[in-house]
């Protein structure tokens, strides 16, 4: 029994390590175009200053502290940045691309930089957009985009292998937005090691069952998928509406703090497993869930398209975080069933996969306060 355990933990402790950095921090920025009535366009481009500051000798001083000089200071190196790595262009012609003057702005409680820009382009009805910024830097760095024309707004994402996109004003390209918010969702919750964390710790002990102060192996199937039902339907229905709420601008919590709430869920939510205070789960998974839900919404927080766009953007997205969330489940459960009865996994496996999982949710909750 002993290399099947020690296997199986040295690989949870190499994924932390390997991914704790990673936790839910994605590289994201937003660009909004609006295509004006002389077929000419004008937007905005925002990134994270972290992000500028590897791609732009931004930080004259390199004393990792950027501050607003520095940023006013470097101001000609950004606009050519951004004219070298943005692109638009009509039926095949080159726009004529104008940057501004960067701008500080505060989204969801994190500070960006937003370079304004204007485009002189040939008459069409189609938009083509190319951006290349940010992704020799980071490979999964990506620009949410929204384009409106027609007071008709259309929302894609703009990543490493898709840099491009053809807008139509004559087509909005609905379902392209759909499909593409769908896949950000999947992607987005597989790479937030913290959301998969939090769902394994919630599922280490679906399996178990607490009998004279010590857990034990569910001697049947049923109530460990019933189990599992009300945790998955508890944490999708928080996080649901802390998603749509955020994303649709009702509330504005501190990204700050919403990582830090989120790294001391996944840090109780293990530690309950070893330490059980709390047996029936749902109710603190719904909390739990609440907060996750604002971690998700800080990737639209940008967004610049009307409330009925907004809607089908987060609904897309959602669906996505639930395939992306179906998949872990449907991936560990048949697993977890089979090992409930190994009279090691309630005495060392679970214990130790949750001692990992809560040392590293310590870790970023250290980080990020």
């Amino acid at each position: 029994m002993r290399n099947p355990v020690s296997r199986f933990f040295s690989l949870i402790l190499l994924i932390g390590a390997a991914w704790q950095a990673q936790s839910h921090e994605i590289s994201s920025g937003y660009l909004t175009i609006a295509s004006q009535k002389d077929s000419n366009i004008s937007g905005e481009l925002s990134v994270k200053p972290y992000d500028l500051a590897h791609v732009v000798n931004v930080d004259s001083d390199a004393d990792g502290q950027l501050t607003w000089g520095e940023v006013m200071f470097a101001q000609e190196a950004i606009g050519d940045y951004l004219q070298s790595h943005l692109s638009f262009s009509r039926n095949n012609d080159a726009c004529t691309l104008t940057s501004g003057s960067p701008t500080l702005s505060v989204i969801s409680g994190e500070n960006l930089i937003t370079v304004p820009f204007s485009a002189t382009c040939p008459p069409g009805e189609s938009l083509s957009v190319s951006y290349r910024g940010i992704f020799d830097f980071d490979p999964t760095h990506k620009v949410l985009t929204t384009f409106t024309a027609n007071e008709i707004a259309t929302s894609v994402v703009l990543t490493q292998s898709s840099p491009s996109y053809k807008f139509d004003s004559r087509n909005t390209g609905f379902w392209d937005g759909v499909l593409s918010f769908v896949y950000e969702g999947i992607i987005h919750i597989w790479i937030g090691i913290d959301h998969i964390l939090f769902l394994l710790a919630l599922l280490l002990t679906v399996n178990l069952i607490r009998r004279q102060a010590s857990w034990v192996g569910r001697p049947t199937i049923t109530p460990i998928l019933k189990e599992t039902i009300y945790l998955v339907t508890a944490f999708t229905v928080a996080h649901s509406i802390t998603l749509t709420i955020t994303a649709l601008g009702w509330i504005a919590p501190s990204s700050r703090w919403v990582e830090v709430g989120i790294a001391v869920s996944v840090l109780l939510t293990a530690m309950n497993n070893i330490w059980p205070v709390v047996t029936r789960l749902t109710w603190i998974t719904f909390a739990f869930g609440l907060l996750h839900g604002m971690g998700f919404a800080s990737v639209f927080a940008e967004l610049q398209s009307n409330s009925n766009s907004t809607l089908v953007t987060v609904a897309s997205f959602n669906i996505g975080v639930e395939i992306g969330q179906l998949v872990i489940v449907l991936a560990v459960l048949p697993l977890l069933i089979v090992v409930r009865k190994w009279r090691w996994y309630p005495r060392a496996m679970m214990p130790l996969a949750s001692s990992a999982i809560a040392i590293v949710a310590l870790n970023w909750a250290i980080q990020r306060l």
